[in-house]
């Protein structure tokens, strides 16, 4: 039961991000094509989240173990919520962009313009989630190397004394969660890639169309940043609190402190994460008149 605490985060911070991007809507367009395509936005904005969050919601139960009192029982699968929910959510968002509306009616203009994965890519989302993911990698790395050899506690002894603590992000832990991010970073990539592909919409404006591939590279790299991030505070979290636990007692040592760091460190991963996931698409100028 430990880590339903942030089970519970990701599902009341998903279900605030959905409301605020539900209150902040744009105005209508003024062109059928635009109109056409945001409606396709805002309803694969919200299947995407519902995926995630049943996705999210299942993990913990897939073993049949949860709440048997076993070791380790049900450990693995919360590691793998935050996971779960990136993982489902960039694959709605992919097929979403695949059946993006195709251009339809009067054709005014066309240009050939080559588009990269990251060219529509918010800059700062690219670089948060870069970093969530290195510091992602660094802490399942670390804490395989100071693990037991089960990889699920740590521990520390003296000559008449030992103790150990745990639950603790050693291999046991960490294998899954570095195979659920390589595979979340393959599917965020490939979506990005369909996103730079995918058909403009026509319309005279072409602040719209940017800005419609903009709001959909930001969808992409929202969902998986925050996924990340999730992931890496609770590791980082569970890491420090078995750590501080270990220092503290009988016979202090200086893993209290470092563990208490790590622990706030893991809390401020999940508190950006969060952020992330309630923030905003770019909106599309839609209001704005559209040029003769």
């Amino acid at each position: 039961m430990a880590g339903l605490p942030l089970l519970l985060a990701l599902v009341v911070t998903v279900l605030v991000g959905t409301g605020v991007a539900v209150v902040r809507r744009s105005p209508p367009s003024r062109e059928g094509t635009v109109a056409a395509a945001r409606r396709h936005a805002t309803a694969l904005s919200g299947a995407a989240v519902a995926a995630g969050v049943l996705a999210a919601l299942a993990v913990p139960f897939s073993d049949g173990s949860w709440g048997t009192g076993e070791p380790g029982s049900g450990g693995r699968e919360l590691v793998l919520v935050p996971l779960a929910f990136g993982i489902a959510h960039t694959v709605v968002l992919t097929v979403g962009e695949l059946t993006w509306p195709r251009p339809a009616g009067q054709v005014r203009r066309a240009r050939l313009v080559h588009r990269g994965p990251l060219d529509a890519a918010p800059a700062w989302l690219v670089r948060v989630g870069g970093a969530a993911v290195g510091l992602a990698v660094l802490t399942v790395v670390a804490a395989a190397l100071v693990a037991d050899d089960d990889g699920r506690g740590i521990s520390r002894s003296g000559e008449l004394w030992a103790r150990s603590s745990g639950p603790f992000p050693g291999w046991f832990y960490g294998g899954p969660a570095l195979a659920g991010l390589a595979l979340l970073i393959a599917l965020a990539g490939a979506a990005l890639r369909v996103v730079a592909t995918r058909a403009a919409v026509v319309t005279a404006d072409d602040r719209i169309e940017a800005a419609l591939r903009r709001a959909s590279a930001h969808r992409v790299l929202r969902g998986a940043t925050a996924a990340v991030l999730l992931l890496t505070g609770g590791l980082l979290g569970v890491a420090g609190t078995a750590a501080h636990s270990l220092g503290s007692g009988p016979t202090p040592s200086p893993l209290g402190p470092v563990g208490a760091a790590v622990a706030v460190l893991g809390l401020a991963c999940v508190t950006a994460g969060s952020v992330v996931l309630c923030r905003r698409a770019p909106g599309v100028p839609a209001d704005q008149p559209v040029p003769t």
